[in-house]
């Protein structure tokens, strides 16, 4: 799971365009935490909809690398697929408060297709735990319809995080309800 040869050092690099999506889950940040670093939860609610994550793999620590295939909807033709899978290295990890971590569009060949550094803190409030997303972009930007996409897409994923947390809230006795704002 080594980054790819030519990757961009997103540390440094000045980004040219950022995203921040925010969302707020009565669940501990204990939970969602989890479910940013777990394969198994990864593989169950990663990718916007229509998208599934067939693997997941996760070495979590500093230095540690992750890799998340993509499987792209039947409805969109294959010329028009990107990537295909999401790699990167984790640069900060502080348990349950934050990840920080290149996020890395990927080939079939390996070449690295444009880079990103996805910045999540979670914060704990009332019964929950409130989510900032925040993903610098840098040059190359991703293709025109993936980052005009983007923001969607997030909320997308937080919408089956959302889910994934309510449905694993279901079959644990004894803790909250999961809801999103």
């Amino acid at each position: 799971m080594a980054e790819t040869s030519r990757s961009l050092d997103v540390r440094s690099a000045t980004p040219v365009r950022q995203l921040v999506v925010e969302r707020t889950f009565t669940a501990s940040a204990e939970r969602v935490f989890d479910a940013f670093t777990d394969p198994i939860q990864l593989a169950e609610w990663w990718w916007p909809n229509g998208f599934t994550c067939p693997s997941a793999e996760v070495d979590l620590r500093v230095g540690g690398t992750y890799r998340l295939a993509m499987e792209w909807p039947d409805s969109i033709p294959s010329d028009a697929r990107f990537s295909h899978s999401l790699r990167g290295e984790y640069y900060e990890i502080e348990r349950p408060h934050r990840l920080v971590m290149s996020g890395r569009a990927v080939d079939d060949e390996h070449d690295e297709l444009f880079a990103t550094l996805i910045d999540v803190r979670l914060t704990a409030r009332d019964a929950g735990t409130h989510v900032v997303v925040r993903q610098s972009y840098f040059e190359p930007l991703p293709p025109a319809q993936a980052f005009a996409g983007a923001e969607q897409g997030w909320s997308e994923q937080l919408d089956k995080l959302a889910r994934l947390l309510t449905e694993r809230r279901d079959h644990a006795p004894g803790t909250n309800r999961v809801e999103t704002s």
